[in-house]
């Protein structure tokens, strides 16, 4: 979805938003009225050179000298470091920009002009100032406010901007809709962060405020892994597969610079004024004073060593052409053991359909405890989800999976201890750091295995977006999850449970004792209406 800008100096793009509506609505109507097939409207390709990761030599760099002794000692393991806090999170994509010396390869679903997005954008110029290859590709589909901005940073001799799965009519998208909708509706939604090929971070955070603690709206609960060791060779092979695919195309290519009159120069002063607003706002203080990240990677790292496998889905799946094993659900299921004891899903939107019901049923009747994780329907920031979802709760409780819903707003106190103080600094509202939507996408089974990346547990993710996580062979994490779910699961969530009618009640723990909704919590009777007819349509897989 397309955002506003929300920067204390907005980066002015300055698109040529002269939009022919009329024109718009006729060849709608006409597309719709004469029925006319799919056709391909990819823009026209231009001839780029072939890159991979492997073309630059990292083996001198910093990075390389503080991780390649460890990957000597942990042979064919992989070293993780799981970012649960938004303001390490950030820290590490920070710190990891400053270290790069040679390249940086960056893989995001949305890159929003807001003040964290802007931030990076600073810190990139400054590595491409120093010679750093950066190379950066971004899904189209939330990239439409975003384009000048990525038009003038391409100018940079050392940057280069990808977009991925584009639209060909730039200022009036909805005829790509119609005339290719089965293309459209297939997304990049991979989140990726290499540096120096040595260190990845993937997870489901992109770069917008909401995702860092910072955004005056609402926050997204969300979780990263950092990683090093074998995994990353598999993330960076990942990344060129994406880079050099077709549907890969350089900004330049298919943006229209006479529409943008941002150039480089001009761009890199207002990111300087930028920096230079959230500096004054000690919001760096703030962000490196985070579990102190950079004192930790360069002089007390501490990495957990384990088997790990990176499943990820092949860029042919936006074309519906991958192969069966080139979906990460079929790599899913094939390196995860059965589990025996306990499976937690953390899912931002859960859509488990009738065969994945089926089969967390039939965990749950084998006496395997099976917890889910989701959003609300006011913590959704997608609602047409909770549409799909809530079918198939009444089915899931009856057979003993226990189902847990995200509060929208977390009470006073359970926030962290450190609100108020960001609230202070980064000029934001209690209110709006209080306010949260489920965001992760982490399952752990047993004290075996943990699973952390960009995939939802519903049909888009499995069926027709692109992702990418990690399986994590790791007892003492999967223990954590448990933990951590048995500790936090009443300040934070609903418990749904049946009634002897088979009518769902909602449990919330408050500071004044528990409460119980017999209806579905702070939502509206015209709105529990829609929800309704929405399950009736056969849309389902496209949630």
């Amino acid at each position: 979805m397309d955002r506003t800008f929300n920067t204390p100096k907005k980066l002015h793009h300055l698109n040529n938003k002269t939009l022919q509506t009329r024109t718009t609505v006729l060849l709608l109507t006409s597309c719709l009225i004469l029925g006319l097939p799919a056709c391909s409207t990819l823009p026209k390709q231009g001839m780029e050179p072939v890159q991979y990761v492997f073309d630059t030599d990292t083996s001198q760099t910093d990075l390389a000298k503080l991780i390649v002794p460890l990957k000597e000692k942990n042979p064919d393991l992989t070293g993780f470091h799981v970012l649960y806090d938004p303001l390490e999170a950030l820290a590490a994509r920070i710190h990891l920009i400053d270290k790069a010396e040679k390249t940086l390869d960056l893989q995001y679903y949305i890159w929003d002009n807001d003040k964290i997005g802007a931030l990076a954008l600073y810190k990139i110029i400054q590595a491409a100032d120093r010679g750093v290859k950066v190379r950066i590709l971004i899904d189209d589909n939330n990239a439409k406010s975003m384009e000048g901005i990525f038009l003038a940073l391409s100018q940079h001799q050392n940057i280069d901007v990808k977009l991925f799965n584009p639209y060909r009519f730039r200022s009036f998208r909805p005829i790509d809709m119609v005339l290719d909708l089965k293309r459209i509706n297939r997304r990049m939604h991979n989140k990726s962060f290499i540096t120096d090929n040595q260190i990845a971070l993937i997870g489901g955070r992109n770069m917008t405020n909401q995702y860092y603690n910072a955004s005056d709206n609402y926050q997204f609960s969300d979780v990263d892994v950092m990683l090093v060791g074998q995994s990353v060779d598999d993330i960076s092979h990942s990344f060129d597969e994406y880079w050099n695919n077709n549907y890969a195309y350089n900004v330049r290519y298919i943006v229209n610079a006479n529409k943008h009159r941002l150039r480089y120069y001009d761009l890199k002063d207002q990111l300087q004024k930028h920096y230079d607003e959230i500096t004054t706002q000690n919001y760096l203080n703030l962000t490196n004073h985070s579990n102190d990240f950079e004192n930790w990677l360069n002089h007390n790292i501490q990495l957990d060593w384990v088997k790990a496998e990176v499943v990820k889905d092949s860029p042919e799946k936006i074309k519906a052409k991958a192969k069966k094993e080139e979906h990460l659900n079929f790599q899913l299921t094939k390196h995860l053991e059965k589990p025996e004891h306990s499976v937690d899903i953390i899912s931002a939107y859960f859509v488990p359909e009738n065969k994945g019901t089926k089969r967390l049923n039939d965990l749950s009747e084998d006496g395997v405890q099976v917890r889910v994780l989701t959003n609300s329907f006011k913590a959704n920031d997608v609602s047409l989800v909770h549409a799909f979802y809530q079918k198939y709760r009444v089915d899931l409780l009856k057979h003993g999976v226990q189902l847990y819903e995200f509060q929208p707003a977390i009470d006073a106190a359970n926030l962290n201890a450190n609100t108020e103080e960001i609230s202070k600094k980064l000029k934001i509202s209690l209110k709006g750091l209080s306010r949260s939507s489920l965001h992760a996408k982490l399952m752990a089974l047993d004290e075996k295995q943990v699973f952390i990346g960009s995939f939802n547990f519903d049909p888009r993710s499995a069926n027709l977006n692109t992702e990418i996580g990690v399986i994590l062979n790791s007892p003492p994490l999967a223990k954590a999850v448990h933990h951590t779910m048995d500790e936090n699961l009443k300040k934070y969530a609903y418990k749904l449970v049946l009634t002897s009618k088979n009518k769902i009640n909602w449990i919330k723990n408050t500071p004044n004792g528990v409460k119980t909704y017999t209806q579905e919590p702070r939502m509206k009777w015209w709105q529990k209406a829609g929800i309704k007819i929405i399950s009736w349509l056969p849309i389902e897989g496209f949630m």
